[in-house]
C-alpha cells in the first residue's frame, strides 16, 4: 500500500488519503479502493495498513461488466445496523425507492373513507386483504399483517373501529362470518385468504 501511496502522489501531487475524503469516502482510502470493484485488498495485523492488487492479476478472465447490480430496500429501518446503507453505497447498491415498489402494486384498494357501520368495516377488510394477498406470492396473510395494514391506512387500531359497529365480536369472528374469506387455524396463527369460487 505504502507504494501506491508513494507512486499516487508522484504523479499527482496529493495524498492519496486525501484524494479519498475529497471524494467523499470518509472512511478513507479502503473504501474508495472497495468502490471501485477493482481492487483486492488483503488486510494485516494492522488495520491501518493493508495489500492492494488488481482484480485483473489476481483473475485475469475478471472484467468490470461482470459485476452485477444490487438493489436494496430497507422496509424497517429501525430494525437495521445503521452502518448498512453506508456499506451498500460503498458497494455500488441501488436502493429501490419507496414510490416504485409502490408502483409495482398488482392491486389498489379502494378503501372506505369513513367506517360508520359493519358493512363498511366488511368492505374496508376485504380491499386490504385483496391488495395484501395480490401483492404477496403466498396467497394468504396472517392475522398481525391485516391489523397491521389497517391501522397503516386508517391511522388508527381496528379494535377500536370493531368495538364501535359490533362490540360483541372479536376480529376473527367477523372475518368467519365474511362468505368471500377463508378463515383457517394453523398452529397458533389465523391465515385469511380470498375464497375462490
Amino acid at each position: 500500500m505504502n507504494r501506491l501511496t508513494e507512486l499516487f502522489y508522484e504523479k499527482y501531487g496529493v495524498s492519496l488519503k486525501k484524494a479519498a475524503k475529497a471524494q467523499g469516502y470518509k472512511d478513507g482510502l479502503k473504501s474508495l479502493l472497495n468502490a471501485s470493484r477493482r481492487f483486492a485488498i488483503y488486510s494485516t495485523q494492522l488495520p491501518e495498513e493493508f495489500y492492494v492488487a488488481l482484480f485483473q492479476e489476481i483473475f485475469p478472465g475478471f472484467q468490470q461488466s461482470q459485476t452485477t447490480s444490487i438493489q436494496y430496500r430497507i422496509k424497517r429501518p429501525w430494525k437495521v445496523d445503521e452502518h448498512l446503507p453506508k456499506i451498500l453505497k460503498v458497494e455500488r447498491a441501488e436502493e429501490i425507492p419507496s414510490d416504485e415498489v409502490q408502483k409495482t402494486s398488482k392491486y389498489q384498494p379502494i378503501l372506505v373513507p369513513d367506517i360508520k357501520s359493519l358493512n363498511d368495516l366488511e368492505l374496508a377488510l376485504i380491499e386490504i386483504i385483496k391488495n395484501l394477498i395480490a401483492n404477496d406470492q403466498k396467497k394468504f396473510i396472517t392475522l398481525a399483517i391485516l391489523s397491521r395494514t389497517f391501522c397503516a391506512y386508517y391511522k388508527q387500531p381496528i379494535r377500536p373501529i370493531l368495538r364501535s359497529v359490533c362490540p360483541d365480536m372479536k376480529l376473527i369472528e367477523l372475518l368467519q362470518t365474511i362468505p368471500s374469506l377463508h378463515v383457517q387455524k394453523v398452529e397458533n396463527d389465523w391465515y385469511i385468504t380470498i375464497e375462490c369460487h
